[in-house]
């Protein structure tokens, strides 16, 4: 697999000292990965180091075999997608499409043949001469994709481009995302601090916390393989457990329930969330809560006050 984008020993520092330090890490071609991590980890600064939106203190930042960390924004073969829309209001789709092809003189005939084809390819031919305002926030955010593609990218960066979005459409657009770069084989660097957006639309996620990368893998090893204790909380739901000086993380599907007098366990809370219900258990002694997911075809025979045990179907161990 060829590779797009490097990043080498990556610093860029505010005036607080906060930022990124000595980051590395490679992006294949065709590859979509997620920068994941709560506000102030450095995910965006990463991206806008890519982007140059920031100038960095230090390092290389090598796309398609070109270190481009000393070109501006518009030297790069990137192409920037933000949280907001940045759609001028007295523009069309077409008007606001067409401003970065005039700026590189590219011919009125061609400029219209890219502008279609764009659109086509986010499934809004029909929108071309519409204003904004006259959009809903889910095709306003296609046009801002699609005044992207249409500069022809080498490599897509997008900043939380969902969040504003409700969660019916977000979850749809992230569908599209996945369509879109089938269809247009793009690479793609994508923000955000949402688990369940990374681990659906992503080939690797890069989890980050304070400035640092935590781990770097598959939905499926983040996920079930956790390196430390930051990642095994963040990215879903884990219950902690500590014995005899040793912590493990066990996820709330993986721990079975079975009714017992004398079990060290009581049922406090019981919900359903459609095709599982969760169950909160306190501990007799230290009321620490556990987290239980049970399958709606598995029998329950317990209410909010029984007494219960646990049984533990897999650990995850973790440096702290």
């Amino acid at each position: 697999m060829t590779t797009k984008l490097q990043i080498e020993q990556l610093t860029k520092k505010f005036n607080k000292n906060d930022g990124i330090e000595n980051i590395n890490l490679d992006i294949q071609d065709k590859e979509l990965v997620t920068l994941l991590g709560p506000s102030g980890c450095g995910k965006t600064t990463i991206l806008r180091s890519v982007g140059g939106f920031h100038e960095i203190d230090s390092g290389k930042i090598i796309l398609d075999g070109q270190e481009i960390q000393d070109f501006p924004p518009e030297k790069r073969a990137t192409g920037m997608v933000f949280q907001g829309y940045n759609l001028w209001p007295h523009m069309t789709v077409f008007e606001n499409m067409e401003y970065g092809l005039k700026l590189r003189k590219i011919d009125k005939k061609k400029r219209r043949e890219k502008i279609e084809k764009a659109l086509e390819l986010v499934r809004m031919p029909e929108h071309i001469n519409k204003f904004p305002s006259q959009l809903s926030g889910g095709q306003q955010q296609r046009v801002a994709i699609a005044r992207s593609l249409v500069l022809e990218p080498s490599l897509l960066l997008l900043d939380e481009p969902f969040s504003a979005l409700d969660a019916k459409i977000r979850q749809h657009m992230r569908e599209e995302l996945k369509r879109i770069q089938d269809d247009a084989n793009l690479t793609i660097l994508f923000v955000t601090h949402d688990q369940e957006e990374a681990m659906f639309i992503s080939d690797r996620i890069i989890v980050m916390n304070k400035g640092n990368i935590e781990q770097i893998g598959g939905p499926n090893d983040i996920y079930d393989r956790p390196n430390t204790r930051f990642v095994a909380e963040f990215i879903g739901d884990m219950n902690i457990f500590s014995e005899q000086d040793v912590t493990y993380g066990v996820r709330p599907e993986n721990i079975r329930i079975t009714k017992s007098i004398e079990g060290g366990y009581v049922v406090q809370q019981m919900m359903s969330l459609g095709h599982y219900s969760q169950v909160i258990l306190a501990e007799s002694n230290t009321q620490e809560e556990v987290k239980v997911f049970v399958n709606r075809d598995m029998e329950i025979d317990y209410v909010i006050g029984d007494t219960v045990d646990i049984t533990i179907q897999d650990k995850i161990n973790f440096t702290v």
